[in-house]
């Protein structure tokens, strides 16, 4: 079933979107939520939650891409659930990742800006060559580790450190040619 099909079932708030949701996506969410979130009943947890979440903000939300919007939420809510749950004993990793991305940018105060700001990244990202744009989202948005995203390209984990650096670099530049505040 397509996402337009689908959020069309979201719309009409009929419960089959849920079921379609899951199996199309089931995959992708267990992915992202597992890279950031240690215990199998978290993740299980997170991504039900998730859908818990599509449901409650399908409508007003009427998203362009489900897959991205569903990725989106997941993500938040593994981090956040991760920050609850864990919060004396953090995952290096995630605390990485957060720390590299916000040493770039503040935090989105409200939903129009969120949009914007999604916005400038889906540009930023297109203007980048494949490998580079999909590090960035592999690392960024699905909290791949370093040593995972050096196996999977045959790099040295110090190329992809060094090669997420520049692209962080040319997000940051990007950005503020942009006119978007970014931390200094």
């Amino acid at each position: 079933m397509k996402d337009t099909e689908i959020i069309e079932l979201f719309l009409k708030r009929d419960r089959e979107a849920i079921r379609e949701s899951e199996t199309k996506y089931a995959h992708l969410l267990t992915h992202i939520a597992g890279n950031i979130l240690v215990s199998k009943e978290d993740v299980e947890e997170c991504v039900n939650d998730t859908y818990m979440k599509l449901w409650d903000s399908i409508p007003p939300n009427q998203p362009e891409s489900l897959k991205n919007y569903a990725a989106r939420i997941v993500r938040n809510l593994a981090i956040d659930y991760y920050r609850h749950h864990t919060a004396i004993c953090r995952n290096n990793e995630v605390v990485s990742i957060t720390e590299e991305l916000s040493e770039i940018i503040a935090d989105r105060r409200n939903d129009y800006e969120q949009a914007e700001f999604d916005s400038l990244i889906n540009s930023f990202l297109e203007g980048l060559d494949k490998e580079s744009r999909v590090l960035f989202v592999k690392r960024y948005w699905q909290s791949e580790s370093i040593t995972a995203l050096a196996d999977m390209y045959g790099m040295k984990e110090s190329a992809v450190k060094m090669r997420l650096l520049r692209i962080r670099k040319r997000f940051r530049e990007y950005l503020k040619d942009n006119d978007v505040v970014v931390q200094d």
